[in-house]
């Protein structure tokens, strides 16, 4: 564990690409693919689908998405590192792969230093959601039935040790509650048993959660970020509500290392521009996307901090996956 913490912190110490004979005038020349190590239907894989479409379309050669979740999304990130580094296979993913896994697992098949930033994708805000049929109206009178009937609702999460799931560790520790945690192969086969009521609750992040806010097939409880939303004004935040705990949600692109600063650089910049584009921040934004500084700067010191807070949340949960 000390080692691969060592190789993280060195690979993120600074970037380093290859200049190899690839050049950005000739990228793309075949089908690139982004690589979702998760399942169809959470925020990840949204936000992968809504820019490989745009990518297509803007430079005229195809962006197609696969998911390959699993092993915790070890078998997309390993993938991705073993890929070559020419810029047509490329890992799209959550907290899990990059910051999380080294925690969980002894021993990886990849290393975070396999990996170069390239953008952020879609940062996005946790929100604490329930099934109607929970006698709750906000966080706390949520605890208080926790409180009441011990075991009694069902905590669904994205998957053992996704981040939806050490997210909803850590409000079971601070609230001191006991919940059924039930972990789910994807947030978006977990949010379709909320909706069901299978589940009591869940913390999802807010593009795939909103769409069943407003016909009211789910309630919203609360935001996890450190201040409310603009696109959530009388949404309390998770603090506001007595738990002194922020988490952000986040997508982002990676390449494995070695691939040309070029491509990289040609990438981040078409991103960005399409980040900015209004249909997308309709689609993404609206939701709860959040967009500042994105440069693979940016993100690689976004990470460096990421790293460190999800080492908590592994503790805390108790997870390991080896």
């Amino acid at each position: 564990m000390q080692r691969l913490r060592y190789l993280f912190v060195l690979a993120i110490a600074g970037i380093s690409f290859s200049f190899g004979s690839a050049t950005a005038q000739e990228y793309p020349s075949k089908t690139v693919r982004f690589i979702v190590p998760l399942s169809p239907g959470g925020g990840t894989d949204i936000a992968a689908r809504v820019t490989a479409q745009k990518l297509t379309e803007r430079w005229s050669q195809q962006f197609v998405v696969e998911n390959r979740p699993g092993g915790g999304a070890v078998i997309g990130a390993e993938l991705v590192a073993r890929a070559a580094p020419d810029g047509y296979t490329l890992l799209v993913t959550s907290p899990g792969a990059v910051v999380v896994n080294p925690w969980l697992f002894r021993k990886l098949p990849y290393e975070p230093r396999d990996f170069v930033p390239v953008a952020m994708l879609a940062p996005t805000y946790y929100v604490l959601i329930a099934h109607p049929s929970v006698p709750a109206k906000s966080v706390s009178e949520l605890i208080q039935v926790a409180r009441k009937h011990p075991g009694g609702l069902v905590l669904a999460s994205g998957g053992l040790a996704a981040p939806s799931d050490l997210i909803g560790e850590m409000f079971k520790s601070l609230a001191r509650i006991d919940a059924i945690t039930v972990q789910y192969k994807g947030g978006g086969h977990a949010i379709a048993d909320l909706i069901s009521g299978q589940a009591s609750m869940m913390f999802a992040d807010m593009i795939a959660a909103m769409p069943y806010v407003a016909p009211r097939r789910v309630k919203l409880l609360a935001v996890l970020t450190a201040q409310r939303v603009p696109q959530l004004p009388d949404t309390p935040t998770l603090k506001e509500s007595g738990i002194d705990y922020d988490a952000l949600g986040w997508s982002g692109v990676f390449a494995p290392a070695r691939t040309p600063a070029a491509i990289v650089t040609k990438l981040n910049s078409e991103l960005r521009n399409i980040l900015r584009l209004a249909d997308i921040q309709t689609r993404l934004a609206s939701d709860g996307s959040a967009f500042g500084p994105n440069t693979p700067e940016s993100l690689q010191a976004f990470i460096r901090r990421e790293f460190a807070k999800y080492e908590t949340a592994v503790k805390v949960s108790g997870r390991r996956l080896d």
